[in-house]
């Protein structure tokens, strides 16, 4: 079985952070897990603020959510994870800048701090693909190993043992849209709809690969897709594995034939 939990927030009644194409980025994934990776609708949960028809991404609904598929990701095959909205720094102790993720009531819960988010995913079983499309989002789930593609010598990544954390599960993988002191910016997407440009990259690059990649060329792709076409963002790759071998592959789809390339 395959979950997935996918939080779209353009913060809807909130001028001052208002967001266009959060709610179409997970709308765009929701449609692609489905169409090529064989989810079932009934297992993917979208938390959205545009409607009372879904779950709204307030702190307490998103830690819940995420709580509930992790403490049953034993029995997962897979889980996958998107967070499109607003991503910023705080200042904590010995002035180190802490990410956080702000949901839909912010102004009455407060935020989601890196070190939050942390505590809940180091605790999943399965197979796990997290993706955040925000503003400082490089080490936002403070996975021990970073990786960012080298775009002066090609086909290389400068890697970084960003701390000493200690997680079981060698498959989880996170790709942020940029590093901790970048923004992340905003794109249009095939259907002309508002997008932001991180989602954008991932979803085509994934089209142009037939759905079957291995996440250290998908996270290469990413990166020359956003330089080709004007974009200053650096996304990056974190993983609990210092190696990550993960292959994003359709199901039924004969190993070998990505091996060979």
């Amino acid at each position: 079985m395959k979950k997935a939990l996918l939080i779209g927030i353009d913060y809807i009644g909130s001028p001052k952070l208002s967001l266009n194409g959060c709610i179409n980025d997970i709308i765009t994934v929701r449609n692609m897990l489905i169409d090529a990776y064989d989810y079932d609708a009934d297992d993917i949960i979208m938390l959205r603020d545009d409607t009372a028809d879904f779950i709204n991404p307030t702190k307490k609904n998103i830690v819940d959510q995420l709580t509930k598929i992790v403490t049953n990701s034993g029995n997962l095959e897979e889980f996958w994870f998107q967070y499109s909205g607003h991503g910023s720094q705080l200042q904590g102790q010995n002035s180190e800048m802490k990410n956080i993720i702000i949901p839909s009531n912010y102004d009455i819960d407060g935020v989601i701090m890196d070190s939050e988010i942390l505590h809940i995913i180091q605790k999943i079983r399965c197979k796990a693909i997290l993706l955040f499309d925000c503003c400082h989002s490089g080490s936002v789930c403070d996975m021990p190993w970073s990786f960012e593609y080298n775009n002066v010598i090609s086909n290389t990544y400068l890697k970084t043992r960003i701390n000493t954390v200690k997680i079981e599960n060698p498959n989880i993988y996170v790709l942020s849209g940029c590093r901790d002191d970048q923004t992340s910016a905003d794109s249009i997407n095939i259907l002309d709809q508002s997008a932001g440009a991180f989602t954008n990259a991932f979803v085509e690059c994934l089209r142009a690969s037939h759905h079957n990649i291995k996440i250290m060329d998908l996270f290469k792709n990413i990166c020359l897709y956003l330089l080709k076409n004007g974009y200053s963002q650096t996304p990056i790759l974190s993983s609990s594995n210092e190696n990550p071998t993960f292959i994003i592959k359709k199901p039924n789809f004969i190993l070998t034939n990505i091996l060979k390339i």
